[in-house]
């Protein structure tokens, strides 16, 4: 008996020398063997300035600065140990203090094309990430809870102009709890809260998104809201359309609203889009109207004539949760709708309006690629009613 008691003994000891050993070395060679795998998986020189693990396996990581991408002042991890033991990479909490994450989109690259003396555009080459072992699964995440804590997030896209247009989102608070990136009978809820800077001296824009949505039932609830959104600031996705000197625009404000029910796979969104705000520049004595500036005049009078004073438009977009797809032709629709029951202001939208087929046939995807559709396909009728519109302005 002494003698199992012995071993027990011995057994204790040595699993715990095993953990010391292995505690030590992760805390010395952990912050180097981080680095080295972000690395290689972003291509980017990464930097952390304190890396600590608790004998609790709480992770704490301080003033990690992946360059051009991501600075996070502090990060916290803690895993769920029974996960891990289950075979699923399972972290029970995640916190983030202060991060940054930078997004650039710069422009495919211009070559000489050779004999033919032309450009030929190549796209940018893709970053693959690291060859694994054969036969290597990485093991199924999920995260029970995440906490972003004023966060911010920087767009630069360059696409647009030489010196590119800046897209903010600062002031980031996230709460989302029961994410998970495998198959699992689980509603995943999120609340994101932050702020748009536009231009210096203007009231910032706000963001609020809320709701939950469970993959496994193909079922989800939600809304988003935008207030204040600085149409000026964003000119450059539309000044191709528009010229806002001839239009006489010196301000406009937008607030976007969208409410989405899903169930079954079937997906509703219930989108609201109102000017709240918009300042005209006055004529000079003795200076004529340009042609831009009545078709601004007569499309607002529409408007507010039929939605007792507000200038808005509300249009449903019909998908599913599996492959979302959105396409301009609620929004399309809407407004057709909302120019036909204006016509005794001098416009028969069945007469005058025609949309580009490049902007309503080609669906897009994602938030992004929607706003830009929506963005070009909103000026893209304004220049079709130019055209169409004329004889009746000039009457």
């Amino acid at each position: 008996m002494r003698k199992l008691e012995e071993i027990i003994a011995l057994t204790i000891i040595a699993l715990a020398i095993l953990f010391g050993a292995a505690y030590i070395f992760v805390n010395v060679m952990g912050k180097s063997i981080l680095i080295k795998q972000i690395e290689q998986a972003t291509h980017k020189k990464t930097t952390i300035g304190y890396f600590n693990l608790s004998p609790t396996l709480k992770l704490e990581i301080k003033k990690l600065k992946v360059e051009g991408l991501a600075e996070i002042d502090s990060l916290f991890i803690t895993p769920d140990i029974l996960g891990f033991l289950s075979g699923k990479a399972i972290i029970d909490n995640l916190r983030l203090i202060r991060p940054e994450f930078t997004f650039n989109k710069t422009p495919p690259v211009v070559v000489n094309g050779g004999k033919t003396g032309g450009e030929l555009i190549l796209p940018a080459p893709k970053q693959t990430p690291p060859e694994q072992p054969k036969g290597f699964k990485p093991l199924p995440l999920g995260f029970k809870y995440i906490r972003i804590e004023n966060g911010k997030i920087n767009y630069i896209d360059q696409t647009i102009s030489t010196n590119g247009i800046r897209i903010a989102l600062e002031n980031i608070n996230c709460k989302i709890s029961q994410l998970y990136f495998y198959l699992r009978p689980v509603a995943t809820s999120f609340e994101i809260k932050g702020k748009i800077p536009w231009r210096e001296g203007q009231v910032s824009g706000q963001l609020d998104i809320e709701g939950w949505f469970d993959y496994y039932k193909k079922s989800m609830q939600a809304s988003l809201k935008i207030k204040d959104i600085d149409a000026i600031y964003l000119y450059p996705y539309y000044s191709m359309w528009v010229d806002l000197e001839k239009a006489r625009i010196e301000k406009a404000k937008l607030n976007f609203s969208a409410d989405v029910h899903g169930l079954n796979n079937n997906v509703n969104v219930e989108c609201h889009l109102e000017l709240t705000d918009l300042v005209r520049r006055p004529l000079e004595p003795g200076q004529s109207e340009e042609k831009a500036s009545k078709i601004t005049n007569k499309v607002i009078d529409i408007f507010r004539e039929v939605d007792q004073g507000k200038v808005e438009l509300n249009f449903n977009i019909k998908t599913r949760m599996d492959s979302p797809q959105f396409g301009l032709d609620a929004f399309r629709t809407a407004f057709e709708d909302k120019l036909g029951r204006g016509r005794e202001k001098g416009f028969r939208a069945e007469n005058t309006l025609v949309l580009p087929l490049k902007v309503l046939e080609g669906g897009v995807r994602g938030f992004t690629d929607l706003t830009r559709a929506m963005v070009d396909g909103i000026f893209a009728i304004g220049g079709e009613l130019n055209k169409a519109a004329e004889g009746n302005l000039q009457r």
